[in-house]
């Protein structure tokens, strides 16, 4: 699918100055059922009705879109939406349509409908690229007598082969007055605190800049920070962190942990001040002091003033004004702020600017990890498809994730882990983050898992849970074999089979040692199992996932730390049993609409649902046997889709 060069523009609410450049677009793109000044008055003033343009640096008017919403219905009509004839092909369409999107959701409608003459093809087609789908035909409707067509969207799902709308997310920096940044970085727009909160309307997950003289609570900076978390942008600095920076508690907690930092370092040679712009230091000792500052307080530009008489310690930690900084420190300012719009990526040398920054964490050290190297590469060629770039990060970027738009987990995910914390703090920063934080919590314990299936009366192996005191009288009554289980295990770990009570009680109590509770499941042995890889509500792939020679198992892990795997087979949806495929989304649905690979058995009784596990693994020419590049592309459109989206 190919892609283009967004070009850099606001999308904001029409207002009165605007009715002359609409009246004129108007008539340069239609020639039939032209909307009048008046008619363009009235939309603007009435309620019903949400007119929003598309305009340049320089504020000329690239395009605009209508939506039009009725009481008692949850579907809102995008009327119209025109595109100066000399911006088009430049992605202001594709904002444009995002935007209405955003619109629709914030009406809490579930749907976005619009019409478009039938003999269209090119529009038609454009439209369902993002995601439309034919509805009803509407024969003689426009008013020349040209047949329509009525296409419907439904919001919050991204049907396969579609990508998402591009909703404008060019970085918005504010100052107090635009003398205060007088050369803003390539790919940003500078305007001034009183014209955001004129805006009365912003881009979910579009990210702000804040860089007001003023942060004190009821100031125009901070009421900023307060209207960008109501509009759903992500501001840098948050409304609580400008709260935070003059809370005399957080400062105590902040200081003794930025001063512990210091007291560790050998070379006490310190400057009077540490200034830390965007978590970055000019001065390399103190890399890690910096990181953490602006991880405690998310402010821009902080500065860490130091003491070193009648003993050295930090006296003070202060939020800087940009107009405050000299002449000496603006460069460093400007490179630091550069470098967090845009991070290590683009080069210089390309111009295409991407619509999201998606971070992958993964870690090349891991053992088994959820995608190899070949994978990940086709994951981050598949973000360019959808017109977003792609950073591989890991465990030490924590401080960096407010640089990106959206997270996607390819390490191996535990509860007590920095994945888990990762995912949380994506989804505390307003973030769309596969896996998310409670499809985390919900597959990494099975004892949650099998209860949560079990009483949603879906089929899963017998299963008993128990504690030590339990023990005897399980060992007992126990119809052997059983699968012996901890409850955080993955890929095959911590699973074992059971063969006799004295198995049970010598193995049980070596594994009591790291756990409360334990589970121990009914023996099926199958020569396969199914893994149905599910993605936003619908089936993505099938694998059969053959059991290693002469054993019971997927994975066995040998005494010498080598791995075996059995042989697989990825097969079409279509060559799946139907049965298969509806239990395996019925169980997923039970946690979210995230990506999910269920693991299950065909029995007598039905399909047994075995596991459900978050973080499923995609392996270069296994997994992807089937749709190849269109699986990865399928996973970043629909990530970059949630972009601005409430979280679930």
């Amino acid at each position: 699918m190919a892609s283009h060069s967004l070009t850099q523009i606001l999308i904001r609410p029409a207002n009165m100055d605007d009715l002359q450049q609409l009246v004129a677009l108007e008539e340069r793109c239609f020639s039939t059922d032209i909307i009048n000044r008046r008619s363009f008055s009235s939309f603007i003033k009435t309620d019903s009705a949400r007119l929003i343009v598309a305009v340049d640096e320089e504020a000329n008017l690239l395009g605009y879109a209508l939506i039009l919403m009725r009481q008692s219905t949850s579907v809102a009509r995008l009327y119209s939406i025109a595109v100066e004839p000399d911006a088009r092909g430049r992605g202001v369409g594709s904002q444009l349509l995002g935007g209405s999107e955003a619109i629709a959701k914030e009406l809490q409608c579930d749907r976005l409908s619009l019409e478009v003459r039938a003999d269209n093809s090119k529009a038609i087609s454009l439209y369902q690229r993002y995601g439309f789908v034919p509805e009803e035909a509407l024969p003689g409707y426009y008013e020349d007598g040209a047949d329509g067509l009525r296409l419907v969207r439904i919001l919050d799902h991204l049907p396969q082969g579609s990508k998402p709308a591009n909703r404008t997310r060019l970085p918005i920096i504010l100052v107090d007055h635009l003398a205060d940044l007088e050369t803003p970085p390539n790919g940003s727009l500078v305007m001034t605190v009183r014209q955001y909160l004129a805006l009365e309307h912003g881009v979910p997950g579009r990210r702000v800049i804040n860089l007001s003289r003023s942060y004190e609570p009821l100031s125009l900076g901070y009421y900023c920070s307060l209207l960008a978390e109501a509009r759903k942008e992500r501001c840098l600095p948050e409304a609580d962190a400008l709260l935070d920076i003059n809370w005399k508690r957080i400062h105590r907690q902040a200081l003794l942990r930025l001063d512990h930092m210091l007291d560790s370092m050998q070379d006490k040679n310190f400057p009077a001040a540490i200034d830390v712009y965007f978590g970055r230091t000019a001065d390399r000792r103190f890399r890690e002091v910096g990181k953490k500052a602006f991880d405690l307080f998310r402010c821009p530009i902080i500065r860490i003033n130091l003491q070193a008489e009648p003993k050295f310690k930090i006296k003070e930690i202060e939020a800087v004004a940009i107009h405050k900084l000299t002449e000496e420190e603006q460069p460093r300012f400007h490179a630091a702020l550069k470098a967090f719009l845009k991070g290590s990526l683009p080069k210089p040398s390309i111009k295409k600017l991407p619509s999201a920054v998606v971070a992958i964490l993964a870690n090349p050290d891991e053992e088994s990890p959820p995608s190899d190297a070949k994978a990940l590469e086709a994951f981050a060629a598949a973000a360019e498809k959808v017109d977003a770039r792609a950073e591989f990060i890991t465990a030490k970027d924590f401080g960096r994730l407010l640089e990106f738009d959206a997270l996607f987990i390819r390490e191996t995910t535990a509860l007590n882990h920095h994945t888990y914390r990762f995912a949380k703090r994506a989804q505390r920063e307003g973030m769309p983050v596969i896996d998310d934080p409670h499809s985390i919590l919900c597959c990494t314990n099975k004892i949650y898992l099998a209860e949560l299936l079990k009483s949603n009366r879906i089929l899963t192996p017998q299963t008993t849970i128990f504690d030590k005191p339990r023990l005897k009288e399980l060992a007992a009554s126990f119809e052997f074999p059983g699968i012996l289980k901890i409850p955080d295990g993955c890929f095959s770990k911590g699973v074992h089979k059971v063969s006799s009570r004295e198995e049970l009680n010598d193995l049980s109590k070596s594994l009591f040692r790291k756990t409360d509770l334990l589970m121990i499941q009914e023996f099926m042995p199958t020569d396969f199992d199914w893994r149905i890889g599910v993605l936003d509500g619908e089936a993505l792939y099938a694998c059969k996932y053959y059991m290693v020679s002469g054993n019971w198992k997927i994975y066995e892990y040998e005494t010498d730390g080598s791995i075996q795997s059995g042989d697989s087979e990825t097969m079409p949806i279509s060559a799946v049993p139907p049965e298969v495929v509806e239990t395996a989304i019925r169980g997923t649905r039970l946690i979210g609409n995230g990506f999910y690979g269920v693991d299950i058995k065909e029995t007598p009784k039905g399909p047994c649902i075995i596991e459900i596990n978050d973080n499923p693994s995609i392996d270069y020419g296994i997994e992807d046997d089937v749709l190849g590049a269109d699986l990865y592309q399928r996973l970043m459109a629909v990530l970059v889709s949630r972009i601005g989206q409430a979280s679930k």
